[in-house]
């Protein structure tokens, strides 16, 4: 296994145990209710089993593949070099804890629209007013799959929602 390769080969096998154990601890939270509606567990038993599954197949694509010629340290798209990309993701690592502390005061939807727009105006450095949209839309994707359609009761803080 080349130096380039191991990391991913890491990433995507570590993601399929991720995966794994989401859909097989889904299961202790009943995937299927009473009167055939879908429980709590249902949800997480899909994801978890898709992220396990889609994780095992690029890890025998990136397994079976020649190795690839070492990279350039180039930008990407948005021209970032890669230093600036990780700097970004561990911002996002840090801000999701930071978002977690405040889902008891605020409630699941707002936190996670808060998150959105943080990444979106900090880290990503877009204008306010698309930002803000992509964040209310984001919130209010959130609620209406957990809370409308599925039905999970998810954290409400001082706003009730």
């Amino acid at each position: 296994m080349s130096g380039q390769r191991s990391p991913q080969v890491a990433l995507f096998g570590g993601l399929a145990l991720v995966g794994a154990g989401f859909a097989v601890s889904a299961v202790g939270y009943g995937v299927m209710l009473p009167e055939s509606r879908i429980g709590p567990g249902f949800l997480p038993l899909v994801a978890g089993g898709l992220l396990a599954v889609f994780s095992v197949l690029l890890l025998v694509e990136q397994l079976r593949r020649p190795a690839p010629a070492a990279p350039e340290g180039g930008t990407d798209d948005f021209g970032r070099t890669p230093a600036q990309r990780m700097w970004i993701l561990r911002r996002v690592f840090a801000l999701l804890p930071a978002a977690l502390l405040v889902v008891p005061l605020l409630g699941m939807v707002t936190a996670f629209g808060l998150l959105v727009l943080v990444i979106s105006t900090w880290l990503e450095r877009r204008r306010v007013l698309p930002a803000l949209a992509l964040s209310a839309v984001s919130a209010a994707a959130m609620h209406v799959i957990f809370a409308v359609v599925l039905r999970v009761p998810l954290p409400t803080g001082v706003f009730g929602f």
